[in-house]
């Protein structure tokens, strides 16, 4: 089954390139996914935000504390 689907993968992406230079704008082409679907693209979540707001907020504290402790060390 995996290898069907990588066979499959394979099938996909070489048919966007074939296409995709044959397109004369680069507006015209497509990605590998958008040329036709495949079962395992419900597994790849893609546009989907990769993160929320919370967990931005939380890093970007952690990242200002440890400069802060970095710069109480340089002293």
């Amino acid at each position: 089954m995996i290898r069907s689907n990588l066979q499959w993968e394979q099938i996909r992406y070489l048919s966007a390139m074939v296409y995709n230079v044959n397109c004369t704008k680069k507006s015209q082409m497509i990605l590998p996914d958008k040329l036709f679907p495949l079962p395992q693209d419900t597994y790849l979540d893609r546009g989907k935000p990769k993160s929320d707001i919370e967990s931005f907020m939380d890093f970007k504290k952690k990242i200002k504390k440890a400069k802060t402790y970095k710069n109480k060390e340089e002293l």
